[in-house]
């Protein structure tokens, strides 16, 4: 029976329990969504369109080179997948679970009701340390632990492509979408490879003095791991990351006294330290999904609701308020997309 692969923040093949899991049953049809209402959310911009593209692009080749491809489609998820059960019918819907915002949420709502009712298997499986229906905190770290430390999942050598004969989309952009900003010319890019790639430059070099050169606007640029994105829309999993340090932190340690790089040790443990701070925050926001609308501290309540000036918010999002420190960091991320935390 077809097995449908539903590709949201996780834009791999490596690492990607639901591909590997849905490959071994049966043929599969691999999908990616540009759903408006996800798009047109408040929290999305032009550069993440963009982003997603070029990583689309690479897991299309990357499914293809083992007899897959990515069908992309336009619509609401419910839509699609009607119409792809009319096309191909499946028994299995396979994706990662995602803690996203309250569009996400409420789409996944309706998409398990779907599969309900189609008497179809919706397998989610997790990608990060984040656990759903936690009921308290006890115990989370261990469990955090636990899921990092599990084996990489091998991409699948072989894929049988479902053939679907369906109409499906070409790469949609900004344009389509009548999005109201504009891509940043110096955004970084998608993509497998480019993730690959700053992970092993951070490893091997530009990690060594990330304890202290994080903070600063200058140093934070280079000498940050830049990961984040790639994070966010999974071209590389947490766990791999996770490895990776581990496996960096371990070669560092064997090597003969006075050889490893001073201070890369340290750097590394405070990175490693932050991995699991991500993973911490997207649980707060799992298990309190309305901190989205809502002050954390509900101290904050009716402090500043009415004082909203519109001509002095133009001014601080275009980095003209004559404070230098916050109009720099407002043009930086004009242009880059990207702040270190500590300006944030």
């Amino acid at each position: 029976m077809v097995q449908v692969v539903w590709f949201k923040r996780d834009l791999r093949i490596h690492d990607h329990a639901p591909l590997t899991q849905a490959t071994s049953r049966g043929p599969i049809l691999a999908i990616y969504v540009y759903e408006p209402a996800v798009i047109s959310a408040a929290d999305f911009a032009a550069q993440h369109l963009e982003f997603i593209n070029e990583s689309l692009s690479e897991l299309d080749t990357d499914l293809r080179v083992r007899g897959g491809r990515l069908y992309r489609f336009h619509g609401d998820m419910i839509s699609v997948l009607e119409r792809l059960f009319v096309a191909k019918p499946f028994s299995d819907l396979w994706s990662h679970e995602e803690t996203g915002n309250a569009v996400t949420f409420a789409r996944d709502i309706a998409v398990a009701a779907w599969c309900r009712s189609h008497r179809v298997t919706w397998h989610e499986i997790p990608q990060s340390g984040v656990v759903r229906g936690l009921k308290d905190r006890n115990g989370w770290a261990k469990r955090w632990e636990e899921r990092m430390n599990k084996p990489i999942t091998l991409a699948p050598e072989r894929i049988i492509d479902a053939k679907a004969r369906i109409e499906n989309s070409e790469t949609m952009n900004a344009v389509d979408f009548g999005l109201r900003t504009i891509d940043k010319p110096t955004r970084q890019r998608g993509g497998r490879n480019a993730a690959t790639d700053l992970l092993k430059s951070f490893l091997e070099y530009r990690g060594q003095n990330y304890r202290q050169a994080m903070s600063s606007p200058l140093s934070a640029l280079t000498d940050c791991s830049r990961l984040s994105a790639h994070i966010a829309f999974g071209t590389l999993s947490h766990r791999e990351v996770v490895h990776s340090v581990k496996s960096r932190q371990a070669a560092l340690r064997a090597m003969p006294k006075g050889e490893a790089p001073p201070g890369f040790l340290a750097s590394l443990k405070s990175f490693e330290g932050r991995l699991h701070w991500h993973c911490h925050f997207m649980q707060r926001l799992e298990s309190e999904p309305d901190i989205e609308f809502q002050n954390l501290n509900r101290g904050f309540d009716g402090l500043r609701e009415n004082d909203f000036d519109p001509i002095k918010f133009r001014a601080w999002s275009r980095g003209e308020t004559g404070y230098p420190m916050v109009d720099a960091c407002m043009r930086m991320l004009a242009e880059t997309g990207w702040l270190n935390f500590r300006m944030r």
